[in-house]
């Protein structure tokens, strides 16, 4: 992780959430996933931040399901063998922190 994507700002600490400065980003996620409900279709659309464990995605299914009871929803795992772990989607610790995905190609805007 580079600096720019672990600073806790104050507005973020003022909203409840805080990024997490020191945190190695886990090499397992889980997340809430809409299916289209289709027989024969794989129409799969993300829903939810990842979430460091499983605990968390099933609360936020469970959130989810009371929202919208017509929608199809379940819980998917994705693991990664790139050490360290990079998301491409913020991803929620177990306490509440957040590890904020890198922004590809910052620098280069930056410098250019």
């Amino acid at each position: 992780m580079t600096e720019h994507d672990t600073l806790a700002s104050t507005s973020a600490r003022d909203s409840g959430q805080a990024f997490s400065a020191t945190a190695t980003p886990p090499v397992e996620v889980f997340y809430v996933v809409r299916s289209a409900g289709i027989t024969g279709e794989r129409t799969h659309q993300l829903c939810s931040p990842l979430y460091e464990t499983r605990a968390q995605a099933d609360i936020e299914l469970a959130r989810m399901r009371h929202e919208d009871r017509s929608g199809v929803y379940s819980v998917w795992k994705s693991a990664t063998y790139i050490e360290p772990a990079e998301w491409l989607h913020r991803v929620v610790r177990a306490d509440g922190t957040l590890i904020l995905p890198r922004v590809r190609g910052a620098q280069e805007l930056a410098d250019g």
